[in-house]
């Protein structure tokens, strides 16, 4: 009898091993997603580029929805042990055409990083593929023995678990494709310079000239310097010519590149280093509305007005581009990037960067700033006024998150509920189609 004992409980502990260890991988990745939805659109188009297909802009915004959805939901019954039978099953589909898409993916490469968690977490396509394969495993043990192992959320309170997951996923997920992502994984971060001018490739190099006997020799900064009383003798420093042009990469992958309508990289003008400046950001300006005109045009007026610098910086073909300052009536220079940097730095199409001395202050869409009419009387002047606590935002939205699902687990487990739906169960299984019959009447 006590083998069995040990046999169930070694079983129960595997199962809760396999049903963290997958739950966490899903709602990790299902939250990555949702607090950046519009880099998994741009990764949703990514792969529909690859195949060639195109099925519009609303149905890719529907997909990254339910992607992030049944992701973060699968993780979380996963981890609570709710819908013992469901869960398993949530997992296989996902597992089932996730695992073989990767393994092509690591085979012929169509894109260098399959997106599955974000930009939280990038890694090599081949390490995708196996930790699928891992969690494969894993799945097959909860389809069999999930459902005979105990749950954190009772079956009767499950579905105010799955309520508190959907909101949460749903509320984070609405404010990073309106705003901005509330955590940002991405290189331009706020309170970074936007570029930096002074990369240590291009800091000054020296050199270091000695004599001895007649024989003149030159070391580095990382050689060992001669011993003078070994008759050495200092000569000269030379400063080494720079290897290229100046570069705005930094450590952290920042590598903003601005060009003119003839190619020339402009960066360092566009991007001022002193005082406030707003940058309008169209990762793909064909795709802009002329209806923000209006405000585009009255934020420029704004900015003007307050001794702040405007500028459009924005991907597209020249032909766009003067179709865009016709339609629009734009009094600001624009600038060419590539687009895929663009979408780097700011969220949404359009999109707008504040900075200040060339330090990002805040970023947000277009749409999601307080007023359509920034030459209005009611206008709030500081710029940094319009900028979003991301951190306080997040860090309430996840408190009360796990506040509900702390209460309905201590309730799961509270003797009353318990017993409620103990004798509820007995009570259905008691009664019988004839019995319930004879009652009705």
């Amino acid at each position: 009898m006590s083998s069995i004992k040990t046999r169930t409980r070694i079983k129960d502990l595997i199962t809760w091993i396999c049903r963290l260890i997958t739950g966490g991988v899903f709602l990790f990745s299902g939250f990555v997603k949702a607090i950046d939805p519009w880099g998994t659109i741009y990764k949703f188009n990514d792969y529909l580029a690859v195949f060639g297909w195109d099925i519009g802009e609303g149905l890719v915004f529907a997909g990254v929805t339910m992607l992030c959805m049944f992701e973060f939901l699968t993780g979380a019954f996963l981890v609570t042990g709710s819908f013992r039978k469901a869960a398993p099953v949530m997992a296989t589909l996902m597992m089932v055409v996730m695992t073989p898409l990767t393994l092509w993916i690591a085979i012929y490469d169509p894109v260098p990083d399959c997106g599955c968690f974000g930009d939280a977490l990038v890694i090599s396509n081949w390490a995708t593929f196996w930790k699928n394969v891992g969690i494969c495993g894993a799945v097959v043990w909860l389809l069999i023995h999930n459902r005979r192992t105990h749950w954190l959320i009772t079956p009767s309170l499950q579905w105010l678990g799955f309520v508190a997951d959907v909101a949460f996923v749903g509320v984070v997920g609405a404010i990073g494709y309106f705003y901005q992502p509330l955590i940002d994984y991405r290189p331009y971060k706020i309170g970074l310079p936007l570029i930096n001018l002074t990369d240590e490739a291009h800091e000054p190099q020296f050199s270091f000239i000695y004599e001895k006997d007649g024989i003149s020799k030159e070391f580095g900064l990382d050689d060992e310097l001669p011993d003078e009383s070994e008759g050495w003798r200092f000569v000269e420093r030379k400063e080494l010519p720079a290897k290229g042009p100046l570069s705005q990469k930094s450590g952290d992958g920042r590598n903003l590149v601005v060009t003119d309508m003839d190619d020339n990289d402009i960066t360092s003008q566009v991007v001022e280093q002193s005082g406030a400046q707003f940058l309008l950001l169209m990762p793909d300006i064909s795709e802009v509305s002329p209806a923000s005109s209006y405000q585009i045009n009255s934020m420029q007026g704004f900015a003007q007005e307050h001794g702040i610098g405007f500028a459009a910086i924005v991907s597209g073909s020249s032909e766009e581009i003067s179709r865009w300052k016709d339609l629009s009536l734009a009094r600001y220079p624009i600038y060419t990037s590539e687009d895929t940097t663009i979408k780097e730095i700011a969220r949404g199409n359009p999109a707008v960067v504040y900075l200040e001395d060339g330090t990002v202050v805040w970023k947000s869409t277009l749409r999601s700033l307080p007023y359509d009419d920034f030459l209005s009387q009611k206008i709030v002047e500081d710029p940094r006024q319009y900028a979003f606590d991301n951190s306080s935002i997040l860090r309430n939205i996840v408190l009360i998150y796990i506040s509900v699902i702390a209460v309905v687990i201590l309730l799961s487990f509270s003797p009353k509920v318990k017993d409620m739906f103990t004798l509820s169960s007995i009570r259905f299984k008691k009664i019988n189609p004839d019995d319930s019959n004879q009652k009705l009447k």
